[in-house]
């Protein structure tokens, strides 16, 4: 599966950690950090894409050799790429719980770090970080494979979401219900395991034919737990439920 951090093509000029901002043109000021907890190049530049993207910074630098990201923004896109920074470039993974920033002066717009440590492998975690990006409708969200950590930027009914929804996918889920009513319109968030689907192309088919039959138009699975999340209506997610009953059976 496709990454969801796409790697930086820009040119590579840095200084050190911690090495403060000076002012440059206009309201811009530059700043470097030094990542010094990023194990390979590619981890380096996932976690530099990410700071480049969720922050919404255009001009930024990268130096593969020292690990040094050198950003000229403004204040407040500074202050988001400090804490995306300080948070991504830590020497231990992050319990599994989201860390939040929100931009001040902005109504609803939140900046999270959920850590998906669940799940065991790279393809795992794409597929999980595809689920909630896809059924959540976020724009803006990124994966730092290194760290198994998903950084998301949307609205604050977005992030809740969010969470649900990395809670409710890992391989034992806390609720019973499986089910997420969002607020302000008649969309239910559902997720329906099969565990009886003995392979990955006998669990894709069920899932198929759930889709096909519902019309719902926001479902996608997470293979390892045999898992999927469905965003319909109550009338669509009842039907799929039903109809998941009665594909989660062994293949013949």
């Amino acid at each position: 599966m496709r990454n969801l951090a796409i790697a930086l093509s820009i040119s590579v000029v840095f200084v050190g950690r911690g090495s403060g901002q000076s002012p440059d043109k206009g309201d811009q000021l530059q700043r470097t950090f030094y990542l010094t907890h990023t194990a390979t190049i590619q981890q380096f530049q996932e976690v530099a894409t990410t700071i480049r993207t969720i922050a919404d910074i255009q001009q930024i630098t990268t130096n593969n050799d020292q690990k040094s990201v050198t950003v000229h923004a403004t204040a407040p896109q500074i202050a988001m790429a400090e804490w995306l920074f300080n948070e991504l470039d830590s020497p231990i993974a992050q319990p599994a719980m989201p860390h939040e920033y929100r931009p001040p002066g902005t109504s609803d717009d939140v900046v999270r770090v959920f850590y998906v440590i669940t799940a065991p492998t790279v393809q795992d975690f794409q597929e999980a970080a595809t689920l909630v990006r896809t059924i959540t409708d976020t724009r803006r969200v990124f994966t730092y494979n290194g760290r198994n950590a998903l950084v998301m930027r949307g609205t604050g009914a977005q992030m809740r979401l969010a969470e649900w929804l990395v809670k409710e996918i890992v391989p034992e889920p806390p609720s019973s219900t499986h089910q997420y009513e969002m607020a302000g319109n008649d969309d239910v968030v559902r997720v329906l395991r099969l565990p009886h689907t003995p392979t990955v192309p006998d669990f894709q088919k069920a899932a198929t034919a759930i889709r096909e039959a519902t019309q719902i138009k926001r479902i996608f699975t997470y293979n390892a737990p045999r898992a999927m999340a469905l965003r319909g209506t109550a009338d669509q997610i009842a039907m799929a439920e039903r109809l998941a009953i009665d594909l989660d059976h062994p293949s013949k």
